[in-house]
């Protein structure tokens, strides 16, 4: 009988991330071609409200007492709302065929910050695979 393999857990998490993302990126196209960025911005962190009320009963309202893990997800929370601010006005004037592919490389510069600040390694392959997603932006957006 052969034998089941089982998804590791981070990658069925993946998996689930990158289909919101997919649906996310969607939506902030046809969204910002109603309303305004600033507007997007504002309905999007109100639609994260039910998410953060939902984690917050999950947790039993205990909220986190290390310092530094409770100011880096507050300055993430700030980096993501710039970030999505840019991202939805950028769909409010581009194509969202060229916006959505270029804005999800986000994770190469992810990648050289763990390289730079967190002594990670690449290995020549994952260099290769870094590589081909920046080739693979300028060949989508000509």
């Amino acid at each position: 009988m052969g034998q089941i393999r089982v998804i590791p857990k981070w990658l069925l998490y993946a998996i689930i991330a990158l289909f919101w993302w997919g649906i996310f990126g969607f939506l902030g196209k046809v969204g910002a071609d109603r309303i305004s960025p600033s507007q997007m911005q504002i309905f999007f962190t109100i639609g994260m409200v039910p998410v953060a009320v939902v984690c917050a009963f999950r947790l039993k309202f205990r909220i986190a007492t290390e310092r530094l893990g409770v100011a880096y997800s507050l300055l993430m929370g700030v980096i993501a709302a710039l970030g999505s601010l840019a991202f939805f006005a950028a769909m409010k004037t581009g194509k969202a065929s060229l916006i959505a592919p270029a804005t999800s490389l986000y994770p190469a510069l992810t990648v050289v910050l763990a390289v730079i600040f967190l002594k990670e390694k690449l290995n020549k392959v994952q260099l290769c695979g870094l590589f081909l997603a920046m080739v693979s932006i300028v060949i989508l957006s000509t």
